[in-house]
């Protein structure tokens, strides 16, 4: 049986797009994660830190509140963005509101 890995990676690429890259808020929220996921792991230093009894644990665990933290920001700005967008294409008499 051979399995067809080109079609899998345009799937899952194709699911990808879908689901975290349509809209502006999506794509904010994901390009933040990624960076936070990123800065994250480029700051790590090489034994972890041991803060909670395990080093690993205990760095993986701030990674997580970076990641998060950073998603939530890129969120924000995406909803943003989208609601200045449908302001400006609301005529003046609805703007007010």
């Amino acid at each position: 049986m051979q399995f067809d890995y080109r079609a899998t990676a345009r799937f899952m690429a194709h699911q990808f797009l879908r689901l975290a890259w349509t809209t502006t808020q999506q794509k904010w929220t994901t390009s933040f994660i990624i960076a936070g996921l990123t800065l994250a792991t480029l700051v790590m230093p090489g034994f972890g830190i041991a803060v909670f009894g395990t080093a690993f644990a205990g760095w993986w665990f701030a990674v997580f509140v970076m990641t998060l933290f950073f998603g939530l920001v890129g969120n924000r700005i995406g909803v943003g963005r989208e609601k200045a967008a449908i302001t400006r294409q609301a005529p003046i008499s609805e703007r007010r509101n």
